[in-house]
């Protein structure tokens, strides 16, 4: 998938303002050219691949408070690096005589629904493997062979706090990072517009079909001339 153009980005974010974060990051990963409902069905991790595709090879912003002080640390993850972790992704093996499958975003939807996170977890499983009854001991072993067979659905990443200096873990959601970042560049795309219409009275799409150098440029122009 391509790097979404400036116009591309505020059509991609105009789309999906206001969904649901399910709805929401099937939408984004659509900006591949796949159909939502192909992408209902995938596993989490491999939809989520789709989605660190718009921004390979850069680094995504996060921030997370820490647990110890309270103290918001901000941090980067490399995409490439995230990319890596889904090309690990395994077919599921049964454990013991249980099999299942790695959640989709349809399970993600159904659990969501289901009011606390015990029901939640119960619906979870019993969509994955056909029985919510499971003992303890093989639900953990099942989700352990989840996390396993499906490394991008669950991301977690070691955070040092610039406050306390406490080392503390993060729990990074790929759609939610990715949204985010989208996002702020529309919002800058859009601040941007607004400088270069007013200074010269350009329509948003001559704006935006400057490119990003060209579109610094003028916004430093219109800036020395103000």
């Amino acid at each position: 998938m391509p790097e979404l153009s400036a116009a591309a980005t505020l059509d991609l974010w105009q789309a999906v303002e206001g969904r649901d974060p399910v709805g929401r990051s099937l939408a984004l990963a659509a900006a591949g050219g796949r159909e939502p409902d192909e992408l209902a069905r995938l596993p989490l991790g491999r939809r989520d691949a789709l989605l660190l595709e718009l921004y390979a090879g850069q680094a995504l912003d996060a921030t997370a408070d820490c647990p110890q002080c309270g103290e918001r640390a901000e941090f980067a993850v490399d995409t490439r690096e995230l990319l890596a972790r889904a090309g690990a992704a395994m077919e599921p093996a049964p454990v013991g005589s249980v099999a299942w499958r790695s959640p989709d975003s349809l399970d993600v939807l159904a659990a969501a629904a289901a009011g606390d996170e015990d029901a939640a977890e119960r619906v979870l499983l019993e969509r994955c493997t056909g029985s919510a009854d499971l003992p303890a001991e093989v639900r953990a072993e099942v989700a352990r062979a989840m996390a396993e067979a499906d490394p991008l659905a669950e991301v977690l990443v070691q955070v040092p706090c610039p406050a306390c200096g406490a080392n503390f873990v993060a729990d990074v959601e790929v759609a939610a990072f990715v949204w985010a970042e989208l996002r702020t560049r529309a919002t800058r795309l859009l601040h941007e517009v607004d400088v270069l219409a007013r200074a010269y009275g350009w329509t948003e799409a001559e704006v935006l079909a400057l490119g990003d150098r060209r579109r610094a440029v003028y916004l430093e122009l219109a800036g020395a001339g103000a």
